[in-house]
């Protein structure tokens, strides 16, 4: 118990880190991938729509640790260092994004393209179009593939300790390191990372407001 209380208050920063760095990542993921998915809507055949698609398929394919090695330690030997948590967010982003995008994109395809038409048809700026008609129907289809994407992001930080981010996984490792009590390092980990994960599990599976008929 005393060591458990002597390292909660590095584990809790670290808990704070791990939350901050995640929010940061699968909010850009969200909204550049919803862009992606909006930015060649209505146009099935265009270089711009395989430029996206191959961009989506390369990050998918290629583990999050390799995307991650590449900025960190590829960019310095370009002339740019993006340190550990730049690198982070820049690697989990772009993969966040990839990923975001095909739950945007099948989100989408379910919302009839004749609303989109006659949005046009009555005048409605393409971007009212999106914004008013399009993007309300969107989220709530691509809810649970968004929400599971993003407790994926919070369990995924810990491949940023591989690049010292002092985020939950680093700090335990060091307490089991220094200790040598590994059961109580692990409990504590597996506890913060439920605590995280479990706001997000419950709004997950809130069921969306339905429209009272009258």
């Amino acid at each position: 118990m005393e060591i458990a209380l002597a390292w909660l208050p590095r584990l809790l920063v670290a808990a704070a880190l791990t939350i901050g760095l995640s929010a940061v990542v699968f909010s850009l993921s969200a909204v550049f991938g919803l862009l992606l998915s909006l930015v060649h809507y209505g146009r099935e055949k265009s270089w711009l729509r395989n430029g996206i698609e191959a961009f989506s398929a390369f990050f998918r394919s290629v583990p999050e640790l390799v995307v991650l090695f590449l900025f960190f330690f590829g960019g310095p030997q370009v002339g740019i260092d993006f340190g550990p948590i730049g690198s982070t967010i820049i690697a989990f982003t772009l993969v966040g994004i990839a990923f975001d995008y095909q739950v945007f994109k099948g989100a989408l395809k379910a919302v009839p393209f004749g609303q989109y038409e006659a949005g046009l048809a009555l005048g409605l700026p393409k971007r009212v179009v999106f914004l008013r008609v399009l993007i309300p129907q969107i989220l709530p289809l691509a809810r649970k593939g968004w929400i599971t994407y993003a407790i994926g992001t919070v369990k995924r930080m810990s491949i940023a300790s591989a690049v010292s981010v002092s985020e939950i996984l680093y700090v335990t490792k060091q307490g089991i390191a220094a200790t040598n009590a590994p059961f109580t390092f692990l409990t504590l980990a597996v506890g913060l990372y439920i605590l995280i994960v479990t706001p997000l599990l419950v709004f997950d599976e809130r069921k969306p407001k339905q429209a009272v008929a009258r």
